[in-house]
């Protein structure tokens, strides 16, 4: 993925835990900003973080993210909440797994926490397209709801809530699905629990489909013991073994195999490999359930085997 360089022009703080990063390119225009696109932001030595784009200019020379500071996570909201205005970094994207489909005649909108920020720039498009849909905004409290002005200056009025725990209890999700139209899509995206429940919670929908973005790393979803197993590749026949702690992604590279990457979390969709032969143990946070199912590829930073060896078409 080709990368680009580009300076923090603005920075603003949008909750006490949250704030809104500027980007504009230092030549061209960023290609592909659309609703549901994320972009690559390069933070330091093999620190690359994703994060889905709410805002951008019609002439595509900036883009806005929105960044959730997690102090215990990883290092990359860290990172990006150290810059300061002036900063260049490197960004390679926009890439679209969260897109919206036209052909739904009514659409659900369902944001928890900062997950709210492919859901704004949904939210624009579904309006300027004069589509029927509905926004829902699930958060703890008020105060963390950093993308709530941004709803609202859309103008949604009665088709925008804000939902927040602490004050109005829990959300009836299944209610929720109970009412919608016939043959309705949802859009969902938030932390792992929120989209369990919204999945759950899908059971009593009357037709149509569940589209769903996360943004958690793999590392932070139980998939149970990893095994060892083999890879091959077969436009050589090499064979080598990967460990309990080994990623395919570093077993191919340690080995001069070339495999492009970006975020190595499952996230970004870079490392995608086609597979031949071998169960896959998917552990990625992009593919849907029935891409998962046709066994044919696989993102190489996460995934593994169920079984003893995977083929690869490399």
């Amino acid at each position: 993925m080709q990368t680009v360089t580009a300076q923090l022009i603005k920075k603003t703080a949008l909750s006490p835990d949250t704030s809104d990063f500027a980007f504009e390119i230092e030549a061209g225009r960023f290609q592909g900003l659309e609703a549901g696109a994320h972009v690559d932001v390069h933070l330091g030595a093999d620190l690359v973080r994703q994060y889905s784009i709410w805002s951008w200019s019609l002439d595509g020379r900036t883009l806005n993210v929105a960044v959730k500071r997690e102090d215990e996570g990883r290092g990359g909201s860290r990172a990006i909440h150290a810059l300061e205005e002036g900063a260049k970094v490197q960004i390679g994207g926009p890439r679209n797994h969260f897109k919206l489909q036209s052909n739904a005649s009514y659409v659900t909108l369902i944001a928890g926490g900062i997950g709210a920020t492919p859901i704004v720039a949904m939210a624009r498009q579904l309006l300027n397209e004069g589509r029927d849909f509905q926004v829902i905004y699930l958060v703890r409290n008020r105060e963390l709801a950093a993308m709530d002005a941004k709803f609202r200056a859309l103008g949604l009025d009665q088709w925008y809530r804000l939902h927040c725990d602490e004050t109005d209890g829990v959300f009836d999700l299944a209610a929720l699905m109970r009412s919608l139209p016939l043959d309705s899509d949802v859009y969902t995206c938030g932390p792992e629990p929120m989209l369990n429940a919204v999945l759950d919670a899908g059971s009593a929908m009357r037709g149509g489909t569940i589209h769903f973005e996360r943004f958690a790393a793999s590392s932070e979803v139980d998939h149970g013991a990893s095994e060892t197993f083999e890879i091959e590749v077969a436009s050589s026949g090499a064979v080598y073994d990967v460990g309990t702690d080994d990623t395919v992604l570093e077993v191919l590279k340690s080995n001069g195999v070339h495999v492009d990457f970006g975020c190595s979390e499952g996230l970004c969709g870079s490392c995608m490999v086609d597979v031949i032969e071998g169960e896959i143990d998917h552990r990625d946070g992009i593919l849907t359930p029935e891409e998962q199912a046709t066994n044919s590829y696989m993102c190489a930073c996460v995934s593994r085997a169920k079984g003893k060896r995977l083929v690869l078409d490399l």
